[in-house]
């Protein structure tokens, strides 16, 4: 390894230029680094300096690379290269541009309902590939799933994860990070990919709610949760009641209970998700034909309003299509799409553009009412009695 131009930041890892360190976890740092025989930017990661005596760690490191090198999914990171510089092992991986789950959920803009969906279905279909190839990881939680620009979630990490077959581990090892692990894991027990769907569970519990479902400070209660506690309750606005009985089967204390492959829970996922999109789509076409009915109402008060030669008609009825459009600009356009937003967006525009309709229903009747008083007979003038005139002036006689 060449002399670091810093404190800890080597010039060159093998044959990758360094360019900056951007992560540190349990066994390693990762640098962004250039590969330049191919002209292509990578992500090395590099183990601690302290583990590199270590046999057991150092096998694991390298098992990290194998393993991880026998998946090929778009949901799971994939490895290039694999090496050894100054006695210290490194893999090399595909640069993402992304962040954490943890941090992507975090950002200032809203994430819908369907999207959320999208990223729980994403990470089943990563470890449903994996647990094909054998592969339990063992360590998911929200740092260790990384979100890219496009959307693709990438499964990252397999630092700790073992081939189902391997015997590497000894057994009762507690490995994992405590709030999403798995009870049998929580209690150093055997486990097979049920254990990943427990932990995926947990981190699709974050999604929703923006914690960990057993909480996060004090470890002995962590696990004493994980083992015999079952989380809070969701409540309806963060996720509808078939999604909360999807998670909490895979939540299940026992691995029997729970879904037996991450294939099954993402077929329950998916028809939550399908249902939810009908009955978006059917509330979306309610709020557009909604719009298009105000619009018309606003016209026809322009054209009763000429009628009765209102003066300002024209530009009531103008202030009036700019004011709908603007509050309601997803639904101006009736040659575009149907607007891209979750049920409780639609329903909130919805009950919007029902009021405005309301109101301008209003207006028009109270036109419609103008229109009708202007088309009755004037009533008769009354007739005052003949000689009634002189007969007021008369005295009556005693």
């Amino acid at each position: 390894m060449t002399t670091p131009t810093g404190p800890t930041l080597p010039e060159r890892i093998g044959r990758y230029r360094v360019i900056a360190r951007i992560g540190k976890g349990a066994m390693g740092s990762v640098y962004s680094a250039l590969d330049e025989q191919l002209g292509r930017q990578v992500a090395v990661k590099l183990m601690l300096a302290e583990f590199e005596e270590d046999p057991e760690l150092r096998e694991r490191f390298f098992r990290e690379a194998r393993i991880t090198g026998q998946l090929a999914h778009r949901n799971i990171v994939t490895v290039f290269d694999l090496g050894e510089e100054g006695g210290r092992p490194y893999i090399v991986m595909e640069l993402l541009d992304g962040l954490p789950l943890n941090e992507y959920l975090r950002s200032d803009t809203p994430i819908s309902l369907d999207a959320k969906l999208d990223l729980m279905i994403q990470i089943c279909d990563g470890l449903q590939n994996a647990h094909q190839a054998g592969v339990v990881h063992r360590d998911l939680k929200p740092s260790n799933m990384l979100v890219v620009r496009d959307g693709t979630v990438k499964v990252l990490d397999f630092g700790v994860a073992r081939l189902a077959a391997s015997n590497l581990t000894a057994a009762g090892m507690l490995l994992g990070t405590p709030e999403y692990m798995s009870p049998e894991q929580a209690r150093g027990q055997k486990m097979d990919g049920r254990a990943d769907l427990f932990s995926a569970a947990g981190v699709f519990y974050f999604i929703l709610a923006g914690r960990p479902p057993f909480g996060s400070r004090d470890l002995r209660k962590v696990l004493q949760a994980i083992i015999a506690e079952p989380p809070p309750p969701l409540t309806d606005d963060q996720a509808p009641e078939a999604l909360r009985q999807v998670l909490a089967k895979a939540l299940s204390k026992s691995p029997d209970d729970r879904y037996q492959q991450c294939v099954d829970m993402r077929v329950e996922i998916e028809h939550v998700r399908r249902t939810l999109t009908a009955t978006n789509s059917r509330v979306i076409q309610a709020a557009l034909d909604r719009y298009q009915q105000i619009v018309a109402v606003i016209e026809e008060r322009r054209t009763v309003g000429r009628s009765l030669s209102i003066a300002d008609i024209d530009a009531s009825c103008d202030a009036a299509r700019t004011a709908v459009s603007t509050r309601f600009r997803l639904f101006a356009d009736p040659a575009a799409p149907p607007p891209s937003i979750d049920k409780a967006a639609a329903s909130a525009a919805l009950e919007g553009l029902q009021q405005r309709h309301n109101a301008e229903q209003a207006a028009l009747a109270a036109l419609h009412e103008r229109v009708a008083d202007s088309m009755r007979p004037a009533p008769p003038e009354p007739t005052r009695p003949r000689g009634s005139f002189w007969r007021g002036l008369l005295k009556t006689r005693d």
